[in-house]
């Protein structure tokens, strides 16, 4: 067989991509300034309670736009303490998406609660309003949404649902670190917000987690749940200094708490400072590196980029994808598309290649109702009209096959990028040699 140049690699040609992507797919960065934060933290000893923890709290809070924040030992003692402070148990239904990590959804079980799933929308895989609204019940107490991949929720809907039927909102920003809906920063719109510090994030400690909120009460109440420490201890708003010993109502707990120990890591919180000191630069350079690549795609029919409003500025934790169409090369499969820019040398997947391990309402959990919240008497009406297991949920069921994942490069170079551009227009131009 005589190999030409524009011979695709999957037949033999050459790969359009040669570098090296280590480097630019590598994350968490480790830098000077992470290791000095550490070493600080090590040397002094303090390795359970530390000034740098409530330190780091003030910066959080001050980044987001609210007055409170209580960082946790990971994302889903957040969200646990959120649906405590809310004071939610049997009897009370928090609605929340179903195409989640399942961090966003077990804690309201765990507050003896029951998740009420909703669908998503087909396009940006986030909570889908209006299934929302066809959710409430009288049972109804809270709305719980989760900005997947870093893509804020129409968040105005979000809002004005929760005034209509005197609803609590709870953001699970675990994706969203930094990401801004009608220019304000995404965990300010809901009563309380939880965000992960996991080693994945966008802003990595390690392990941990943050809730934030404006509501002192709320604040309160989430510390008792969790911080027995920090129970008779008043801080002040934003400064993560005390202003001495104010007793309150949950003051008595102080030798208790309600069980748990969720306090973060003074060598985690040293982690979480740097990178939220180094966020914002990081989120741009990463959106700057994907808008490039979808801009260069977009160039090519039947490669159509999510369409993003102008009041959404949104962060990059999942992969960015794209539309295929296979009419426009001549009704060739995705996965074949897919497998000659693989052997081109990208980093992607499509159709039936994407990684889909069910929405929650299909685990055992709930299908099964396993958890003791499903058998309390208070929950009776709510079990019975849960909306679980398989076909319940028809996007969540089925998400869209005809899209593509991009690589999400933290430290691209352009060199690399242009690299990911001509294999892209190298397989749509030869596809033909697929068919």
């Amino acid at each position: 067989m005589v190999v030409t140049a524009e011979q695709l690699a999957l037949l033999g040609g050459t790969p359009a991509i040669t570098l090296d992507q280590t480097a630019a797919a590598r994350w968490p960065i480790v830098e000077a300034e992470e290791l000095a934060a550490i070493q600080e933290v090590a040397a002094a000893g303090q390795w359970s309670n530390a000034p740098g923890v409530q330190e780091f709290e003030a910066e959080f809070a001050a980044y987001i736009g609210t007055h409170h924040a209580l960082t946790t030992n990971n994302g889903t003692a957040a969200l646990h303490a959120a649906f405590f402070a809310l004071g939610l148990g049997p009897g009370d239904e928090v609605i929340s998406p179903s195409a989640t990590y399942w961090a966003t959804a077990m804690p309201i079980l765990n507050v003896g609660a029951i998740p009420v799933f909703a669908d998503v929308d087909l396009h940006t895989m986030n909570v889908n309003p209006a299934d929302v609204e066809r959710q409430i019940t009288p049972r109804t107490k809270a709305i719980v949404v989760m900005h997947a991949g870093g893509m804020p929720c129409e968040m105005d809907a979000f809002v004005d649902l929760c005034r209509r039927y005197g609803l609590r909102l709870v953001e699970d920003a675990s994706h969203a670190h930094g990401a801004t809906y009608r220019g304000r920063k995404i965990g300010s719109f809901g009563d309380v917000a939880a965000f992960s510090l996991q080693t994945s994030k966008l802003c990595p400690a390690g392990e941990g987690g943050i809730l934030i909120t404006n509501d002192e009460a709320l604040l309160r109440r989430a510390t008792a749940l969790g911080h027995y420490e920090r129970l008779g201890r008043r801080p002040a708003l934003a400064t993560g200094h005390e202003e001495g010993v104010e007793e309150d109502e949950y003051d008595r707990f102080r030798h208790t708490a309600f069980g748990y120990k969720y306090r973060i890591s003074p060598l985690n919180a040293a982690l979480g400072r740097v990178a939220l000191a180094k966020l914002d630069a990081r989120n741009r350079r990463r959106n700057e590196g994907i808008q490039y690549l979808l801009d260069a795609i977009s160039e090519i029919a039947g490669l159509t980029p999510p369409q993003i409003p102008a009041y959404i500025e949104r962060v990059y934790y999942g992969q960015p994808r794209v539309r295929y169409d296979a009419a426009e090369f001549g009704g060739l499969p995705i996965e074949r598309f897919v497998d000659a820019l693989r052997a081109e040398g990208a980093r992607v997947s499509g159709g039936t290649q994407l990684r889909h391990r069910g929405g929650l309402h299909t685990q055992p959990m709930f299908v099964e109702r396993v958890h003791w919240a499903f058998h309390h008497p208070a929950n009776a009406a709510s079990v019975a009209g849960a909306r679980y297991g398989l076909g319940a949920l028809p996007v969540t069921d089925n998400p869209p096959r005809d899209r593509i994942s991009l690589p999400n490069f933290p430290r691209p170079t352009k060199e690399l990028l242009d690299q990911y551009v001509a294999a892209f227009h190298k397989v749509a131009r030869n596809a033909g040699q697929l068919l």
